[in-house]
């Protein structure tokens, strides 16, 4: 019949949908003003990102006396045997590098997070993991560069080689990838440490209690409920390692300019050497160009293993 409500039907309380839309209202409004704060913000990024973009895109494609040649520099710079060599070295160097921070920073993080109980230890550490990553690249450089040194480095006074058979760990092929790679890991280890740190932090004190409870290992633990945690952190620590690894410059610069040989040549020394020591901005940018729509594309397949927001 009309007007009569079906029988089992629940009645919509009186003025629900007034409170559900003053509910949204006011979360578009919040929204709203969040967006128009970090609008400024992400503005001034953008317009820092793009504009050398597009000015690396225009050299790309330009010669100088020539004008516009097209793809051209982008098959001279992919022809070129040393970018594969450089690209080599670039992955060995990630190889070294990479697995040693992560699990590292990882293993510090577990370490400290189980076993110290002040904060004020806590805070120490903090600290101290703070001072390595705040140091300029530059600066780490030339301190090190005094520890490896052949002739007056700290490390062979240490060793007792100072004679004829001391070790020269800059001017030998393995042994300047293993210094220069020392300085990355002495570097950005406790990056690592400090993101997994914070991460065992959002790890519910619940669920692991209740797991101690039932008589869970420290392994199992580890495994089933705070790895699920730290997950997403890790993907990230990967991604901005690898941005590093692929943009390692100022270190490896001052301690061995990219020797001995091309034992040191990583990508960006590669890039520098292009485009100022043999003057072809063109197929420098060209390069550049590559290595940015590399890290986009692989930081949108990182993306997709991230948590989305469920609101």
């Amino acid at each position: 019949m009309p007007g009569h409500r079906v029988s089992g039907a629940p009645a919509r309380p009186f003025g629900s949908s007034t409170r559900v839309r003053t509910a949204w209202t006011e979360r578009n409004r919040q929204e709203q003003l969040v967006y128009k704060l970090l609008l400024p913000v992400f503005g001034t990024v953008f317009v820092l990102t793009t504009i050398p973009f597009i000015l690396a895109l225009i050299q790309a494609m330009t010669v100088e006396g020539r004008g516009f040649v097209g793809l051209e520099n982008f098959g001279r710079a992919l022809a070129n045997p040393l970018l594969y060599e450089s690209l080599k070295q670039t992955g060995l160097y990630a190889a070294i590098v990479l697995p040693t921070e992560i699990l590292g920073g990882l293993g510090i993080a577990l370490l400290v997070h189980r076993t110290v109980r002040s904060n004020v230890v806590r805070a120490a550490i903090y600290i101290a993991a703070m001072i390595p990553i705040v140091i300029p690249q530059i600066a780490v450089g030339v301190v090190f560069r005094l520890v490896y040194a052949a002739d007056y480095g700290v490390l062979n006074v240490l060793l007792g080689q100072t004679g004829p058979s001391q070790p020269l760990w800059l001017s030998s092929p393995p042994l300047a990838m293993i210094a220069t790679a020392s300085v990355d890991i002495w570097q950005w280890t406790p990056f690592v440490y400090l993101v997994m740190f914070a991460g065992f932090q959002t790890v519910p004190s619940e669920s692991v209690e209740a797991a101690q409870v039932d008589g869970a290992t420290t392994w199992t633990q580890f495994r089933h409920i705070e790895l699920p945690y730290l997950r997403p952190l890790l993907l990230l620590v990967l991604f901005f390692r690898i941005a590093d690894v692929i943009r390692v410059f100022d270190h490896v610069y001052v301690l061995t300019g990219g020797g001995p040989g091309t034992t040191t040549q990583f990508l960006s020394l590669y890039i520098y050497r292009i485009g100022f020591k043999f003057s072809d901005l063109g197929q420098a940018s060209a390069l550049a160009v590559v290595v940015m729509v590399a890290m986009i594309v692989f930081y949108t397949i990182v993306s997709r293993f991230l948590p989305a927001d469920r609101g």
